[in-house]
């Protein structure tokens, strides 16, 4: 634990996940009680994490009065369940988010099949899809299923004794992604949608909105407005080079659109097609997709088809069908391939 400001208190939780060792929730003092954003997955070694950073603050998380959830993925979302139950703190996320729980984490088979037939139209190969489709299945034992007491839209004020934090949609990484901003004191709690060396994942699947490369760049845009000098992450070390780091993050995906275009200037590809030539995890030196884990392959194939389908938004692109399976072109390319 690290006051990483007066009245914030950073509390790093353990990851079981390669290249991603922590998640940061933070813990915001109020007069008489605290907020606590994030609250890390459900395991033993997370859950005995937060209790002895707490109890380095001499509090035993009764005095916890609000969670405030960035967005529901297992990482940000898992233990707050089991928090709201101990400590009878109010649990408040967006309305999206909310959502999702009873076909993510409850009764998922629905969704398990429709991401399966959504692979299967972008080109995955039969002996690739079983592994792809249930990629995320051993990440719910991580998760204990709660809806929140307070549902967020965007604009609401979510005060903790000196601190008035806004609540600012910002969608992309997750349709119901929120950041939390505090004007007077120029802080941006930004969970997953700005990291200060990775890039954040944001992919297309069944639950994501047509676009969310798109939504996620005019997210940026709308955040770079801001007066920041405190950025605090839900992943790495707090950072002050707010708007350096937009610019960085909107060149990669300039970058990944440059990639793709050159790709189909042979000809129309499918996603999977385009999606096992890129290089992967720039962060962490590049890697082919096929030396990936399962996870991160679907990931791969996810983020791929999010700028085909921003491109195809912007008309840079064109989509096709052939024998069911889905083709991207350029337009220029379209009567070379009909």
């Amino acid at each position: 634990m690290i006051e990483v400001t007066p009245g914030i208190y950073r509390m790093p939780l353990p990851l079981p996940v390669p290249n991603l060792s922590h998640i940061n929730t933070y813990l915001v003092k109020g007069d008489n009680s605290y907020l606590l954003i994030d609250t890390g997955w459900n395991t033993k070694e997370a859950f005995n994490s937060l209790k002895k950073q707490l109890a380095e603050l001499g509090i035993e998380g009764k005095e916890i009065s609000q969670i405030v959830v960035t967005h529901v993925h297992p990482d940000h979302y898992g233990l707050a369940g089991k928090l709201k139950n101990l400590y009878g703190a109010t649990l408040a996320f967006h309305h999206l988010e909310k959502d999702f729980i009873e076909t993510r984490y409850v009764h998922m088979e629905e969704l398990i099949k429709e991401l399966g037939q959504w692979l299967q139209r972008n080109g995955v190969p039969p002996d690739r899809l079983a592994e792809l489709q249930k990629a995320s299945l051993p990440m719910l034992k991580f998760v204990t299923p709660t809806m929140p007491d307070t549902t967020l839209y965007g604009g609401e004020t979510i005060t903790c004794g000196d601190f008035s934090f806004e609540v600012m949609p910002t969608p992309g990484h997750a349709p119901g992604h929120i950041c939390l901003y505090e004007p007077d004191k120029k802080i941006l709690f930004s969970g997953d949608h700005i990291l200060p060396t990775i890039t954040p994942h944001v992919g297309i699947h069944p639950q994501s909105g047509s676009n969310p490369l798109g939504d996620y760049l005019d997210s940026l845009n709308r955040l770079k407005q801001l007066d920041v000098e405190l950025v605090l992450p839900g992943h790495e070390q707090p950072f002050t080079e707010f708007k350096e780091r937009i610019e960085g993050i909107t060149h990669h995906h300039h970058f990944r659109n440059t990639e793709i275009l050159a790709a189909l200037d042979s000809g129309s590809k499918t996603a999977f097609e385009l999606t096992t030539g890129i290089t992967w995890l720039h962060d962490v030196n590049g890697v082919g997709w096929y030396k990936l884990g399962s996870w991160d392959k679907r990931m791969a194939i996810l983020e791929t088809v999010a700028h085909l389908e921003a491109m195809r938004a912007t008309g840079e692109l064109e989509k096709f069908n052939r024998d069911d399976i889905r083709y991207y072109r350029q337009p220029k390319k379209a009567k070379k391939n009909e």
